[in-house]
Protein backbone atom coordinates (compact mmCIF):
# COMPACT_ATOMS: atom_id res chain seq x y z
CA UNK A 1 0.00 0.00 0.00
CA UNK A 2 1.23 3.50 -0.85
CA UNK A 3 0.57 6.68 1.12
CA UNK A 4 -1.17 9.70 -0.36
CA UNK A 5 0.44 13.12 -0.06
CA UNK A 6 -1.76 16.20 -0.28
CA UNK A 7 -0.15 19.60 -0.79
CA UNK A 8 -2.54 22.27 0.41
CA UNK A 9 -0.04 25.13 0.09
CA UNK A 10 -0.14 27.31 -3.01
CA UNK A 11 2.93 26.16 -4.92
CA UNK A 12 3.10 29.14 -7.27
CA UNK A 13 6.81 30.01 -7.30
CA UNK A 14 7.58 27.36 -4.66
CA UNK A 15 8.40 24.30 -6.76
CA UNK A 16 11.97 24.11 -5.39
CA UNK A 17 10.67 24.10 -1.82
CA UNK A 18 8.07 21.44 -2.65
CA UNK A 19 10.66 19.23 -4.39
CA UNK A 20 12.95 19.56 -1.37
CA UNK A 21 10.07 18.54 0.91
CA UNK A 22 9.34 15.49 -1.25
CA UNK A 23 12.99 14.41 -1.09
CA UNK A 24 13.12 14.83 2.68
CA UNK A 25 10.02 12.70 3.36
CA UNK A 26 11.62 9.72 1.59
CA UNK A 27 13.02 6.82 3.57
CA UNK A 28 16.81 6.68 3.35
CA UNK A 29 17.25 4.03 6.02
CA UNK A 30 15.31 0.95 4.93
CA UNK A 31 14.36 1.40 1.27
CA UNK A 32 16.08 2.31 -1.97
CA UNK A 33 15.59 6.00 -2.55
CA UNK A 34 12.81 6.64 -5.06
CA UNK A 35 12.72 3.16 -6.60
CA UNK A 36 10.84 1.96 -3.53
CA UNK A 37 9.09 5.21 -2.61
CA UNK A 38 5.71 4.74 -0.94
CA UNK A 39 4.45 8.30 -1.61
CA UNK A 40 1.86 9.30 -4.21
CA UNK A 41 1.18 13.01 -4.72
CA UNK A 42 -2.54 13.63 -5.03
CA UNK A 43 -3.43 16.64 -7.18
CA UNK A 44 -6.90 15.77 -8.46
CA UNK A 45 -10.10 14.91 -6.67
CA UNK A 46 -10.90 12.73 -9.67
CA UNK A 47 -9.24 9.48 -8.68
CA UNK A 48 -7.55 7.31 -11.32
CA UNK A 49 -8.96 3.98 -12.48
CA UNK A 50 -5.72 2.07 -11.85
CA UNK A 51 -3.36 2.12 -8.86
CA UNK A 52 -0.92 5.01 -9.34
CA UNK A 53 2.83 4.63 -9.26
CA UNK A 54 4.92 6.44 -6.69
CA UNK A 55 5.53 10.09 -7.50
CA UNK A 56 8.98 10.78 -8.89
CA UNK A 57 11.15 13.81 -8.26
CA UNK A 58 11.18 16.48 -9.58
CA UNK A 59 7.48 16.75 -8.92
CA UNK A 60 5.13 17.04 -11.89
CA UNK A 61 3.72 20.41 -12.95
CA UNK A 62 1.68 21.77 -10.07
CA UNK A 63 -0.49 24.19 -12.02
CA UNK A 64 -3.54 22.04 -11.25
CA UNK A 65 -3.94 21.00 -7.66
CA UNK A 66 -7.50 20.53 -6.39
CA UNK A 67 -6.25 20.41 -2.79
CA UNK A 68 -4.66 23.88 -2.71
CA UNK A 69 -6.13 25.86 0.17
CA UNK A 70 -7.96 22.92 1.75
CA UNK A 71 -8.00 22.54 5.52
CA UNK A 72 -7.06 19.34 7.33
CA UNK A 73 -10.79 18.72 7.86
CA UNK A 74 -11.41 19.09 4.12
CA UNK A 75 -8.65 16.62 3.22
CA UNK A 76 -9.88 14.18 5.85
CA UNK A 77 -13.44 14.46 4.49
CA UNK A 78 -12.11 13.70 0.99
CA UNK A 79 -10.22 10.64 2.25
CA UNK A 80 -13.21 9.37 4.23
CA UNK A 81 -15.58 9.88 1.31
CA UNK A 82 -13.26 7.95 -1.03
CA UNK A 83 -12.04 5.31 1.43
CA UNK A 84 -13.15 2.30 -0.62
CA UNK A 85 -11.75 3.69 -3.88
CA UNK A 86 -8.44 4.57 -2.23
CA UNK A 87 -8.14 1.03 -0.87
CA UNK A 88 -8.89 -0.40 -4.33
CA UNK A 89 -6.16 1.85 -5.72
CA UNK A 90 -3.77 0.53 -3.05
CA UNK A 91 -3.58 3.96 -1.39
CA UNK A 92 -3.92 4.10 2.38
CA UNK A 93 -7.09 5.77 3.66
CA UNK A 94 -5.78 5.38 7.21
CA UNK A 95 -2.44 7.20 7.09
CA UNK A 96 -1.43 9.99 4.77
CA UNK A 97 0.58 13.20 4.63
CA UNK A 98 -0.34 16.86 4.22
CA UNK A 99 2.15 19.55 3.29
CA UNK A 100 0.65 22.94 4.05
CA UNK A 101 2.01 26.49 3.84
CA UNK A 102 3.25 26.41 7.44
CA UNK A 103 5.05 23.17 6.61
CA UNK A 104 6.82 24.69 3.62
CA UNK A 105 7.93 27.55 5.85
CA UNK A 106 9.07 25.36 8.77
CA UNK A 107 10.28 22.15 7.02
CA UNK A 108 7.46 20.17 8.59
CA UNK A 109 4.53 18.18 7.32
CA UNK A 110 1.46 16.69 8.90
CA UNK A 111 1.13 12.94 9.35
CA UNK A 112 -2.57 12.13 9.47
CA UNK A 113 -4.24 9.07 10.89
CA UNK A 114 -7.92 8.20 10.64
CA UNK A 115 -8.80 4.96 12.38
CA UNK A 116 -12.45 4.09 13.03
CA UNK A 117 -13.55 7.67 12.34
CA UNK A 118 -11.03 9.05 14.83
CA UNK A 119 -8.90 11.62 13.02
CA UNK A 120 -5.58 12.78 14.48
CA UNK A 121 -2.70 14.70 12.98
CA UNK A 122 0.87 15.42 14.05
CA UNK A 123 3.14 18.17 12.73
CA UNK A 124 6.53 16.54 12.28
CA UNK A 125 9.87 17.34 10.58
CA UNK A 126 9.95 16.07 6.99
CA UNK A 127 12.81 13.72 7.83
CA UNK A 128 10.73 11.91 10.49
CA UNK A 129 7.50 11.55 8.47
CA UNK A 130 8.34 8.22 6.83
CA UNK A 131 9.10 6.54 10.15
CA UNK A 132 5.90 7.72 11.80
CA UNK A 133 3.74 6.88 8.79
CA UNK A 134 5.28 3.43 8.35
CA UNK A 135 4.94 2.54 12.03
CA UNK A 136 1.34 3.75 12.21
CA UNK A 137 0.52 1.88 9.02
CA UNK A 138 1.73 -1.47 10.33
CA UNK A 139 0.47 -0.75 13.87
CA UNK A 140 3.99 -1.23 15.20
CA UNK A 141 3.67 1.94 17.26
CA UNK A 142 0.75 4.11 18.27
CA UNK A 143 0.08 7.76 17.57
CA UNK A 144 0.65 8.61 21.23
CA UNK A 145 4.26 7.44 21.03
CA UNK A 146 5.08 10.24 18.59
CA UNK A 147 3.38 13.20 20.22
CA UNK A 148 3.78 15.38 23.27
CA UNK A 149 0.50 14.54 25.00
CA UNK A 150 1.08 17.19 27.68
CA UNK A 151 1.21 19.90 24.98
CA UNK A 152 -2.17 18.77 23.64
CA UNK A 153 -3.62 19.76 20.31
CA UNK A 154 -1.98 22.87 18.90
CA UNK A 155 -3.67 25.94 17.40
CA UNK A 156 -3.53 24.47 13.87
CA UNK A 157 -5.33 21.28 14.95
CA UNK A 158 -2.22 19.10 15.03
CA UNK A 159 -0.39 17.44 17.87
CA UNK A 160 3.17 18.49 18.60
CA UNK A 161 5.80 15.91 17.64
CA UNK A 162 8.06 14.58 20.36
CA UNK A 163 11.40 13.01 19.37
CA UNK A 164 12.43 9.63 20.70
CA UNK A 165 15.25 9.48 23.18
CA UNK A 166 18.08 7.10 22.54
CA UNK A 167 18.07 7.15 18.73
CA UNK A 168 21.42 6.03 17.36
CA UNK A 169 23.38 9.15 16.39
CA UNK A 170 25.69 7.10 14.17
CA UNK A 171 22.80 5.57 12.23
CA UNK A 172 21.10 8.96 11.98
CA UNK A 173 24.27 10.45 10.48
CA UNK A 174 24.45 7.70 7.81
CA UNK A 175 20.86 8.42 6.82
CA UNK A 176 21.52 12.17 6.80
CA UNK A 177 24.45 11.73 4.39
CA UNK A 178 22.21 9.80 1.97
CA UNK A 179 19.55 12.50 2.25
CA UNK A 180 22.09 15.27 1.59
CA UNK A 181 23.31 13.41 -1.51
CA UNK A 182 19.75 13.16 -2.83
CA UNK A 183 19.22 16.88 -2.27
CA UNK A 184 22.44 17.68 -4.15
CA UNK A 185 21.27 15.54 -7.08
CA UNK A 186 17.99 17.46 -7.13
CA UNK A 187 19.84 20.77 -7.40
CA UNK A 188 21.86 19.65 -10.44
Amino acid sequence: MKWPVFITADLAGQSKVANRAFVLIQDFEYTKYLTESPWVLMTSQELPLEPPVATSIPLPDSSRNDFTGMSLADVNAFVRTHKDVLERLKLSPYTWLVIDQKGLETSTCIVCEDIEQQFRACRIPYEKAWSMTANLDIANMGFEEYVDEEAGVQEDGTWKWQPFEGESKEREREVELKREKALQELIK
